[in-house]
């Protein structure tokens, strides 16, 4: 028995030794300096709420901004519930202020163009509170914050400044639209005159689009080579539509297959959650949102509305260059990535649980005692400590050291997330 103890002591011992040596405080020097920097540098915010009309403290955003065009809204988790009032409360202040009249999401570019129609002609308002699904995954649209947002966007169409939306992925993400995709897509053909016959695969499989970007179930409906068939089909179909002069509806529906094509090929190469599958997408929706800069929305100012790591503007390894980093090379400073980080979240009784690890920058901040804050990367002087490596979780929780400057040029602190209240 007595062994037993002494081993015991001994193992416990080593444990926190090595918890002392792998999570050992950040210097106390380090700390000191960094948080006399965050201080010296932040912008306080009072509050995040989208009904605050008084905007006083959001003022710096209009010499920040001046040069500006697209801005990427991220988020740290896509649970987040007070980044979501954040990101309305900007969002608003943007649009009344700055003349921002596009807001882009990380959602299905033909969904979006399809809630957008939808919102532009919308005249029953029992519908409004659903509308979101047309278009946006539901943790973007099934939650209080969100709701108050999309009524928002609703009320701007009826003035002279409305706000356009619209979205860039690949992926579907309106259920509303789930059992409606292959109608939709029949009658686009039917009133096209497209003989959907020359498409036997598609028209055969039309009602499990949803199901067919999971790789086991489409397994099992396409071998091989249908697989292929199934992509050339879309390809095909995608460029026929397209043709020498393609009004609006058909250019987005040669969009919204050739994003079909993609999102299959995707999910049935690579691993979900992948580099490589990571990569594969990100390229793709760089592609589809230059086109909505440059094409759709040429000249105007734009929100863009996608997860932190989306917007990274530096590559995230050798396998992974973010979407953000397309836009950064193609619009320079014309492009600002603003992100969200905190120190931990309330659960539902109330405490304050999932805090950052011991050498996150998250546990400066916290020390900084202010429930929101903003800091700006690119005003900081070259010779600034946050212009070196620093700890951070801001990328979905991951402690990861990085020169931080290089990958986003602002950071939006709330020190304690929690989750939406969902409807």
């Amino acid at each position: 028995m007595k062994s037993v103890l002494c081993a015991l002591a001994v193992t416990v011992f080593l444990i926190l030794s090595f918890n002392k040596l792998v999570y050992k405080d950040v210097p106390t020097a380090d700390r000191m300096a960094l948080l006399s920097e965050v201080n010296r540098h932040k912008k306080e915010i009072k509050n995040i709420l989208m009904t605050d009309s008084n905007f006083s403290e959001l003022s710096f955003f209009d010499s920040m901004l001046r040069n500006n065009r697209i801005l990427m809204l991220g988020e740290m988790l896509h649970n987040d519930g007070e980044t979501f009032k954040a990101k309305a409360r900007l969002i608003r202040y943007l649009h009344e202020h700055l003349n921002y009249e596009v807001v882009l999401y990380e959602a299905g570019q033909y969904d979006m163009w399809m809630m957008n129609a939808q919102m532009d002609t919308l005249t029953n308002k029992s519908l409004a509170k659903t509308i979101g699904g047309i278009g946006l995954f539901d943790f973007w649209w099934q939650n209080e914050a969100s709701q108050s947002l999309l009524t928002y966007y609703k009320n701007t169409k009826s003035t002279e400044n409305p706000i356009s939306l619209g979205g860039f992925d690949i992926q579907f993400s309106g259920r509303e639209l789930a059992d409606k995709r292959a109608k939709l897509l029949e009658d686009f053909l039917l009133k096209n005159g497209i003989d959907s016959t020359r498409y036997p695969l598609l028209r055969k499989n039309s009602n499990k689009l949803g199901y067919l970007i999971y790789e086991r179930f489409a397994s099992k409906q396409l071998d091989a080579n249908q697989k292929k068939q199934f992509l050339a089909e879309l390809d095909g179909l995608s460029r026929m539509i397209r043709g020498p002069k393609p009004d609006a509806e058909q250019l987005i529906y040669s969009r919204y297959l050739s994003d079909m094509k993609n999102n299959f090929d995707k999910s049935w190469r690579y691993k979900t959650g992948s580099m490589q599958s990571m990569h594969f997408r990100d390229s793709l929706m760089a592609e589809n949102l230059i086109y909505q800069i440059d094409s759709v929305y040429a000249g105007k100012k734009i929100i863009v509305w996608c997860a932190n790591v989306h917007t990274f503007s530096a590559p995230y390894n050798k396998e992974y260059l973010p979407l953000g980093a397309y836009i950064k090379r193609r619009y320079g400073n014309q492009a600002y990535s603003l992100d969200f980080t905190s120190y931990g979240r309330y659960n539902k009784p109330g405490r304050v649980v999932d805090r950052v690890g011991k050498l996150a920058v998250e546990n400066v901040f916290h020390a900084v005692k202010s429930p929101y804050f903003f800091l700006d990367l690119r005003e900081l002087p070259d010779n600034s400590i946050l212009k070196q490596n620093f700890s951070s979780v801001i990328n979905q929780g991951i402690d990861e050291n990085r020169k931080w400057y290089e990958f986003i040029d602002g950071i939006f602190y709330i020190d304690i997330n929690k989750d939406p209240i969902y409807r």
